[in-house]
């Protein structure tokens, strides 16, 4: 009888595709915060997320990754006489599985992802992270703004294990079916999340339009979990909102959802429309914005202040880079409020942060998420997605907001009781400041 063996996947000798280092190239996506809950991941969670960074485009394999290839001999990375040793050991131990397992042996795609998410949990760095080609399309398909799910941001969240909203979007599938800010999600159509990963949780979640979800929630202030059932739809997020606020209406409202392509151009054309009325003042909302491109960031705070640092990235080497405003200001003198709350991240932090130390604008709201480190994703040959935290960013005054985020000017509370009753408070709060500065 002849001896039926299977074979390991083997490890594959390719280069680590060139840094794409320009600014051009920089993403910044909300990386320690929110999933999109739509037909993507919009990775932006405690686990998965896209955070600052830069783009990498191909090159590294994942079984690169797992037999810590990743050519050891490319600049900047380890020597290979100091890794073939020890993932020698690696492919012993797997050849060794693979030849005497009695049981059914994970496939070759599943064993190189286990192993590249073992190594990855040793990092004690939630915000480095893989995505396994699935769902790096749902990803990239997000960023093109629309979606199909419940129209959610979400994390995950350590301390119960579990997946935590960060942000309902108003008058989407989630809000609508009553999910608030802070919810944990313990089960998912009658299947627990618990002790998962956000990943699996939100491939649950997500659906086509017109499906329903089931989902088991736990709230504060509530004795037991509850269910909710929530159609999904299409979702699609305006990347911005303008509107006329103020008593004599002279006070120009821009509402921005996401750091995305052309964010920057977005904001100056519709800060300089409301330029034509001579506004008294200007509201830019961040709320709920987690985050998106680092150009589109520098874009935007350039709209309201000329010849200003924006942010200062260091790396683990001490080199230092410092990002500046560039061309002419839309708007360098009109009063500014900026609103800011716990789902304003990353992109929103880096602007709402710039204004404020430049004594350019009024924050308020509440404390921002505190996302204030830099990851570098790679896009893998089977189109996976590796991001790999290689710097942290800090104000222009050398504040650092990782895990503490933005103090504002003036706390002001938005609960779900405003919420039910349509009050918006910090809105309120922002007008009155405004106001307040026209006597």
């Amino acid at each position: 009888m002849t001896e039926q063996t299977q074979t390991p996947p083997s490890p594959v000798d390719t280069t680590r595709s060139p840094d794409v280092s320009d600014a051009a190239n920089r993403s910044l996506m909300f990386g320690c915060v929110g999933v999109l809950i739509a037909i993507s991941v919009f990775l932006i969670g405690a686990a998965v997320g896209f955070g600052l960074g830069r783009w990498n485009s191909g090159g590294v394999t994942a079984q690169n990754v797992v037999a810590g290839a990743l050519n050891p001999n490319a600049a900047g990375g380890p020597a290979a006489a100091e890794l073939e040793p020890k993932f020698g050991v690696f492919w012993e131990a797997m050849n060794l599985l693979y030849r005497d397992f009695y049981g059914e042996l994970p496939s070759d795609d599943d064993a190189t992802y286990g192993a590249i998410r073992g190594v990855l949990g040793e990092l004690d760095d939630p915000n480095t992270s893989f995505m396994e080609p699935e769902e790096a399309e749902f990803f990239r398909t997000s960023i093109e703004g629309a979606f199909e799910g419940i129209g959610a941001r979400v994390q995950w969240n350590e301390d119960f294990d579990t997946v935590q909203v960060v942000e309902p979007f108003e008058n989407q599938p989630a809000w609508n079916a009553g999910i608030r800010r802070g919810d944990l999600i313990l089960a998912v159509d009658g299947e627990t999340v618990v002790g998962t990963n956000v990943t699996d949780a939100v491939m649950r979640i997500r659906g086509p339009k017109g499906s329903t979800v089931l989902l088991n929630i736990a709230r504060e202030g509530e004795a037991e979990p509850f269910d909710v059932e929530v159609m999904r739809d299409r979702i699609e997020l305006p990347t911005i909102g303008t509107d006329t606020l103020g008593e004599a209406g002279d006070i120009a409202y821009v509402k921005l959802n996401t750091f995305n392509e052309n964010a920057g151009q977005l904001v100056r054309e519709a800060v300089e429309q409301a330029m034509q009325n001579d506004p008294a003042g200007i509201i830019f909302d961040l709320r709920g914005n987690t985050g998106g491109l680092l150009r589109e960031a520098v874009k935007v705070a350039s709209v309201f202040m000329d010849d200003q640092d924006v942010l200062i990235e260091r790396f683990s080497d001490g080199r230092e880079e410092t990002y500046a405003t560039s061309g002419k200001a839309a708007a360098p003198d009109v009063p500014l409020v900026v609103l800011v709350n716990g789902g304003s991240a990353s992109a929103s932090e880096i602007v709402a942060g710039a204004l404020q130390d430049a004594g350019r604008a009024q924050l308020i709201g509440t404390t921002t998420f505190g996302k204030g480190s830099v990851q570098l994703p790679h896009s893998l040959s089977d189109g996976g997605i590796m991001r790999v935290t290689i710097a942290r960013w800090y104000t222009p005054l050398d504040r650092s907001i990782d895990g503490s985020g933005l103090e504002p000017d003036e706390v002001v509370e938005l609960t779900e009781e405003d919420r039910d009753a349509e009050r918006d408070p910090q809105l309120d709060a922002a007008l009155a400041a405004l106001e307040k500065q026209k006597n």
